[in-house]
């Protein structure tokens, strides 16, 4: 009767532990998730911010480098 009793106390402790891991990585994983989308909004704020720069100042450039206006 113990016996029974210990194995399902362990069975339970080792469901806990388990559902606890799960809800770590699923976290974890949300957050990467996150950090690699606020990544790509940077980037591409960047690269649009680059081209208006070179739109901009297009003439001053192919001054310098006939390819950095074109």
């Amino acid at each position: 009767m113990k016996e029974q009793e210990h194995k399902r106390e362990i069975e339970k402790l080792w469901s806990d532990k388990l559902t606890a891991y799960r809800t770590q990585r699923e976290q974890e994983w949300e957050q990467k998730r996150q950090e690699q989308q606020q990544e790509k909004i940077y980037q591409e704020a960047v690269t649009e911010y680059k081209n208006q720069l070179l739109a901009e100042h297009a003439a001053l450039l192919s001054e310098y480098n006939p390819k950095a206006a074109s």
